[in-house]
């Protein structure tokens, strides 16, 4: 990457300008993600390959990274929680996904509804097969047995009723147990004795619930430091197994804390970046930061880096290296909500020719930049939490997503700019607010893609964007035209602006019935936004926003359990969901994912606040 200009700018053919530089951003490089893929599957072969994708892929961005994983191989993903898993589903991901730790909260049927599998520890049986009862289907289910690590998973003692019980549930035709994992505890420090006597105790639960009649096709255990670790065992297949869940090591991180991520043939997938704010030159004696902690020595240049805990970046990070203009300096003092403070150890470097100010700082990435685990040592913790940490403040910035998303003039393979953003709203006024500046910024040509369940506030969120273009008011669900146009009004707040052409594409089963409505026409001199457009607009447009609305779990207003997408709709194959008029008519919060892909949207993503 550039460190001049870190941002992506692919050629547009002259259509675009250059894009901006974000103030501050983590760019995820989804090649290394592919390259770390690809260097696991082959040590895992050949057993399968889990991806996890929880906490947001660690903090890379779930929706890119899933794709990303996908698209070099892994066989499944893996996360924490069903709303995780929901999250991917609502962005037309269709490949396996497990979610393993649950609630008494945790909606089983929209789990069920949408073909995700679940982990299950005991008391979770019961109802996820209630909720199979229900919706009559069978929920596909991995069982867990704690073997020493001490958190979810059944106990010994109770691993033979659980399996029992699973088996009965089995026969009833409401269950497939299709796994049986378990989750290692001490697998990053391979001398101690506990991998191999709690792979040990798997084996021996394995055949357990084998004896009680269950067949299941997958048994996992490794995670990545089980994996990297696993050609070092007598027998590697013990650990192997017919899977294997790794999470960290995708993202180019070392499990390992005498290894590095180059010794594992890892790359690092995230840089954290900004730019140098401020300049000063400083006597000695100089204190810096809240409670003077770090006093200077002799007169020397400080530098401000606007990045801070409230970023990610830890507090008790001090003398976490950033690297500048080629050379890695020392954060010092205490690192505050919203930047940090560098000092480049000699006086003198303030003057303009230095080129100090705006230029890059890079706290942590891959080659010679500094290194995750070196912000982990610097606030005694491990390089997953530092990564992970990184708040949604920070735009994500997505290199070199590749696949056949349909774009003009773009194959397979073709490198494009990707970034998300997710920010959470309550209800029906601040979706609006919230759409009405992302509105202000669109332009003519612009594509979006409208995803969202029943009543998530996608006609809503539709007239926010026609505030904030500036075109005539009475923005209605196109439910039954399929297009509406809406002009833009001449003396509005953007006269001369862009029309609106809102489509809803959930009867449209292909691109090629799109083209049937020619929206070809208007798609160079209006903003296009298509409501469950996903696999069937992207030809139109070199670059698009995707666009997903979520509700709070449960808070379909269908009630509880019902489907929550056009795939599973309640109404019957030939009736689309009926359109409610304003459909999120309560105050309860959304959560919003932007994504940004192709050149149009290089830059990082719109001003939302």
């Amino acid at each position: 990457m550039n460190r001049a200009d870190p941002v992506p700018t692919a050629s547009s053919g002259g259509a675009f300008p250059p894009p901006p530089r974000c103030e501050r951003s983590a760019v995820v490089d989804l090649a290394a993600v592919r390259a770390n893929v690809h260097r696991l599957r082959a040590l895992a072969a050949p057993a399968r390959l889990m991806a996890v994708v929880k906490a947001d892929a660690y903090g890379h961005g779930a929706v890119p990274v899933a794709r990303a994983v996908l698209e070099a191989g892994a066989d499944a993903l893996g996360v924490a929680h069903v709303g995780e898993a929901l999250a991917l589903r609502s962005a037309g991901i269709g490949a396996p996904v497990l979610a393993w730790l649950h609630t008494v909260d945790t909606d089983f049927r929209a789990a069920l509804a949408a073909d995700v599998e679940l982990g299950v520890s005991g008391w979770e049986l019961a109802p996820i097969a209630e909720a199979a009862r229900t919706l009559g289907t069978v929920a596909r289910i991995h069982l867990k047995i704690d073997t020493g690590l001490g958190r979810n998973g059944a106990p010994e003692a109770l691993w033979p009723e659980l399996v029992r019980a699973a088996a009965q549930a089995e026969a009833e035709g409401v269950v497939q147990v299709v796994g049986v994992f378990t989750h290692l505890a001490v697998a990053d420090e391979p001398s101690r004795p506990e991998t191999r006597e709690q792979l040990e105790r798997f084996r021996a639960a394995v055949d357990t619930a084998r004896a009680a009649g269950l067949r299941p096709a997958l048994r996992h255990a490794a995670n990545s430091p089980g994996l990297l670790g696993a050609a070092a065992l007598e027998r590697p297949e013990d650990m192997l197994l017919d899977m294997v869940r790794v999470g960290v090591s995708l993202y180019g991180l070392s499990p390992f804390a005498d290894r590095t991520p180059e010794q594992l043939g890892l790359v690092p997938a995230m840089t954290l970046r900004s730019t140098v704010s401020a300049v000063k030159e400083v006597p000695a004696g100089q204190g810096v930061s809240y409670g003077l902690s770090y006093v200077t020595d002799r007169p020397t240049t400080l530098v401000l880096v606007p990045l801070g805990y409230a970023d990610g970046v830890p507090r008790t990070g001090t003398g976490g290296p950033v690297r500048i203009q080629g050379r890695t300096y020392p954060e010092v003092g205490r690192v505050a909500m919203d930047q940090i403070v560098v000092d480049l150890g000699e006086p003198g470097r303030s003057a303009p020719e230095h080129g100090l100010l705006g230029a890059e700082a890079v706290l942590f990435g891959a080659g010679e930049d500094p290194s995750a685990s070196a912000w982990a040592d610097a606030a005694g913790t491990i390089n997953y939490e530092i990564v992970t940490r990184v708040s949604s403040r920070v735009p994500r910035v997505h290199l070199h997503a590749t696949g056949d998303r349909g774009s003009a003039g773009q194959g397979r393979g073709a490198v494009m700019s990707e970034w998300t953003r997710t920010v959470t709203v309550d209800g029906p006024g601040r979706t609006q607010d919230l759409a009405e500046r992302l509105g202000g910024q669109l332009r003519a040509g612009d594509l979006l893609v409208l995803t969202g369940e029943l009543g998530a506030g996608k006609t809503t969120f539709t007239q926010g964007l026609g505030r904030g273009l500036g075109v005539r008011e009475g923005i209605i669900s196109p439910t039954f035209v399929l297009v509406r146009r809406h002009p833009n009004v001449p003396d509005g707040p953007r006269p001369g602006g862009p029309d609106l052409v809102h489509v809803d594409a959930y009867r449209l089963g292909s691109a090629a019935e799109v083209d049937d409505i020619d929206l070809e026409d208007t798609a160079d001199t209006a903003v296009t936004v298509v409501e469950w457009g996903t696999g069937k607009v992207e030809h139109l447009a070199e670059s698009r926003l995707e666009i997903v609305l979520e509700r709070a779990v449960g808070a379909d207003p269908l009630g509880p359990g019902a489907p929550s997408g056009p795939a599973e709709d309640p109404h019957g194959a030939d009736e689309h969901p009926v359109d409610r008029g304003d459909e999120d008519d309560d105050a309860e919060p959304r959560r919003i994912t932007l994504t940004g892909i192709g050149p149009r949207w290089a830059g990082g993503p719109p001003r939302l606040d």
